[in-house]
């Protein structure tokens, strides 16, 4: 079936296929690691707004133009679909917000605050570019893509809140916990619905098959 942003949830008991192509793949678990970056990010005050992209700082520009492959010419894109609050055609066909209260925040973790992530990486240096996103209670990220090439990221679940619903397609809804690194082929289609308390992942740099 042909498989959209309108019908990603509604139909995903008919497109789901757990046993089929692993575009969620389960990489290992940060055990060890993720309670205590759950505490340096809830002490954590210095986030910016999903749709203050203008402000980014260079570095978040960056790690987030970079996560799975793509160069940095692809930044006023991303600028226009995902990371401004104003609404057009292309923020309706391709952005990530339901609307413009979307409570979304991002970081590029700095050793001083986030001494963990850095510990984390130095003993797992395939785990590089981090940037930490915090998705606020009942939020959502809408169904997207990252465009057509086939490419990846890795994604840390530092907690996942009770009731949170993460799917990528084709292979449907992911079984996350605390500490889950997920290999994730963003090419897909992939959404969240967040539960009960805020959300804390990482995103490390993937890049393209």
């Amino acid at each position: 079936m042909n498989v959209t942003r309108e019908n990603f949830w509604e139909d995903i008991d008919k497109w789901s296929d757990p046993d089929g192509q692993e575009t969620g793949y389960h990489f290992g678990n940060s055990e060890g690691f993720h309670d205590k970056i759950l505490e340096e990010c809830k002490a954590f005050n210095g986030w910016t707004h999903t749709f203050d992209g203008e402000n980014f700082s260079e570095e978040l520009r960056y790690n987030i133009v970079t996560l799975s492959g793509s160069t940095m010419d692809r930044w006023p894109y991303l600028l226009e679909t995902q990371f401004s609050k104003d609404r057009n055609e292309n923020t309706e066909k391709n952005g990530i917000a339901e609307d413009e209260e979307m409570d979304y925040w991002w970081t590029v973790p700095q050793e001083k605050d986030f001494p963990t992530v850095y510990k984390f990486m130095n003993h797992f240096p395939r785990f590089k570019n981090p940037v930490i996103s915090k998705l606020g209670a009942g939020h959502q990220i809408l169904p997207h893509d990252h465009g057509p090439a086939p490419q990846f990221l890795y994604n840390m679940a530092i907690n996942e809140p009770e009731g949170t619903r993460t799917a990528i397609y084709p292979r449907g809804e992911l079984t996350v916990k605390p500490g889950d690194i997920y290999r994730l082929d963003v090419h897909n289609l992939h959404a969240v619905k967040n539960g009960n308390e805020t959300r804390y992942h990482i995103l490390f740099q993937g890049g393209r098959y």
